[in-house]
């Protein structure tokens, strides 16, 4: 079966949504069985991020999300990317959370932590439900920042498995 693999590396931002969005397209065109998104990423824009998932959501192809390499991570935005994926996994020696919102520049008052803390904590139970993920769990990444092992997020039902390579991946 064919496989459509792009990479999501370093800061998430809108040239990374369209990247994304290619390949779906690919994906979609050639008929793939699957599209690969490989993550490393210690996170980015969260309106690069909403786009991402929408894209990801409307696949016709299914969509596996995988933090890889080994030392790689799935941090803040790259969990919500782990997260829309119709199966998450992560490779051994790899970490994923820490979600809570930032502003790049200066600080949120408090009214707008909330608020954006909210948005982004119902955007994650939401997808994570339809996935039968737990969202509650998922939610600690954005309240508390709180960072998984691949262990720890595959106990705590936030991935479906861990693989030591894409070719166990695949099989």
């Amino acid at each position: 079966p064919r496989v459509v693999a792009v990479s999501i590396e370093r800061e998430i931002h809108p040239i990374t949504a369209e990247i994304v969005g290619h390949a779906i397209e690919q994906a979609q065109s050639e008929n793939a069985a699957m599209l690969l998104v490989r993550i490393n990423t210690p996170g980015g824009l969260l309106d690069a991020t909403r786009e991402i998932i929408q894209k990801l959501d409307a696949s016709t192809v299914p969509v596996v999300t995988y933090v890889e390499p080994s030392g790689a991570r799935g941090a803040s935005a790259g969990f919500f990317v782990l997260e829309a994926g119709d199966v998450a996994a992560m490779a051994p020696g790899t970490n994923t959370g820490a979600s809570s919102p930032v502003m790049m520049v200066g600080q949120m008052d408090p009214v707008m932590r909330n608020k954006v803390e909210n948005d982004a904590a119902a955007m994650l139970r939401s997808m994570m439900s339809r996935r039968g993920r737990d969202s509650e769990v998922g939610e600690q990444t954005i309240r508390q920042a709180k960072s998984f092992t691949e262990k720890e997020a595959l106990d705590q039902k936030l991935i479906e498995l861990i693989a030591n390579s894409e070719q166990q991946l695949f099989e």
